[in-house]
């Protein structure tokens, strides 16, 4: 699935900047576009497929992450149009602080919108500060599911997943059996800093959003937002991981149905406690989008999971090639550097880029979507496989 991009003519490199408009600049990898901003802050996007001819971005918009109105917007990009349509409201749950929305398009051919919900808390109420927890009440949340029968049509009333608090971040796999496994993580309030957090694999039932069981991933506490792939010969299932440590990227193999799966393991990836996505390209190579950021180990602290260590650094953006699962890394590329300052008198100055999505094309084509510019907006930047494997 995919199509030709139209981009802006070089005559307008240097006027003024119209909000979904895909671009082509001078020195700057892949064409991209900024999508119209839904909020004062716009995060956790995803990519997805709705069919031949539309590419579809959804995300979290509002005021602050944690307070009511943070809801979920998505926007599309058509089959011979120059840029994304204007972003519309999709979820239903104005009262709550909706967050981390992904899609897919089920067996039974309907658009699934799945998200979370959690009790909002005032912007005014420092009461958390005093009692050792967090702004942001994440062990409140539940997932939420709608679907429509397309893009434009009306969407189901917003019903919760029977599955208890828990949260999402990355959509499900259909598995070469036929079984759909969905990537979860519980959410603790211990300590107040999320390093608690424990990962589980949902397994879809026949009609979504019926859960047939849970498995465990064990020993994941501080290993969250889980990334599902198949291996490459096709004989397993392979999970990526997000450290609460800010350390780097792990790994854990499961059976083919999801249903069994090892201790993760580290890779040779650097992650900052920030979200990370991986995708089977159609080539049999695996890529991962990630902040190329790591917290050094401090000689005074012991680090034990449970505890979350929190760096503020959400840059460069860099996708990431594998030829043997993920076992190594020899291909990499920055896709942003933010707005290029280094050295640490000038770290801080750089805009956060964090949790990217990544889905593929036609064969080598390669769709991205980021937050951008501490949340201003959502980038999307289209490149090839090629771009980052140094041949064209």
């Amino acid at each position: 699935m995919a199509f030709p991009i139209t981009v802006a003519p070089s005559r307008n490199f240097f006027t003024k900047l119209t909000w979904g408009r895909l671009c082509a600049t001078p020195f700057s990898l892949g064409a991209w576009s900024l999508l119209e901003p839904a909020g004062a802050q716009n995060h956790s996007p995803q990519l997805c497929w709705l069919n031949a001819d539309q590419l579809a971005c959804v995300w979290t918009a509002g005021g602050q992450e944690g307070t009511s109105g943070m809801s979920i917007y998505g926007s599309v990009l058509e089959r011979g149009r120059d840029g994304w349509t204007k972003p519309r409201l999709l979820s239903q749950h104005p009262e709550m602080s909706e967050q981390n929305p992904f899609l897919f398009v089920g067996d039974d051919g309907r658009l699934h919108l799945v998200h979370t919900a959690q009790q909002a808390r005032d912007p005014q109420d420092a009461s958390w500060r005093d009692q050792g927890s967090a702004f942001s009440m994440q062990w409140t949340a539940r997932l939420y599911h709608q679907s429509a029968a397309s893009w434009g049509r009306r969407w189901t009333r917003s019903r919760p997943i029977e599955i208890g608090n828990a949260f999402c971040r990355n959509p499900p796999l259909k598995t070469a059996l036929g079984n759909w496994v969905l990537p979860i993580y519980r959410s603790l309030e211990e300590e107040g800093a999320f390093g608690h957090d424990f990962s589980q694999v949902a397994h879809i039932g026949d009609t979504f959003p019926e859960i047939s069981g849970i498995s465990e991933v064990p020993e994941s506490s501080g290993r969250v937002h889980g990334s599902i792939v198949l291996s490459r010969d096709g004989s397993a299932l392979l999970q990526f991981f997000r450290s609460r440590l800010a350390d780097c990227v792990y790994r854990s193999s499961g059976s083919l149905d999801g249903r069994q799966w090892s201790v993760p393991e580290p890779v040779g990836l650097p992650n900052n406690n920030s979200s990370i996505q991986a995708l089977r390209l159609k080539s049999g190579l695996l890529a991962m989008v990630f902040n190329r950021f790591s917290l050094p180990p401090d000689p005074q602290e012991e680090l034990r999971w449970g505890m979350a260590r929190w760096p503020n650094t959400r840059w460069p953006l860099t996708i990431a090639i594998s030829e043997d699962d993920g076992l190594t890394w020899p291909w990499m590329r920055d896709i942003d550097t933010g707005d290029g300052f280094c050295g640490s008198a000038n770290w801080f100055l750089n805009g956060q880029l964090a949790y990217p999505s990544l889905v593929e094309g036609l064969p080598g084509e390669l769709h991205i979507a980021y937050s951008w510019g501490n949340r201003a907006a959502i980038r999307y930047v289209s490149l090839h496989e090629q771009n980052v494997l140094g041949a064209a």
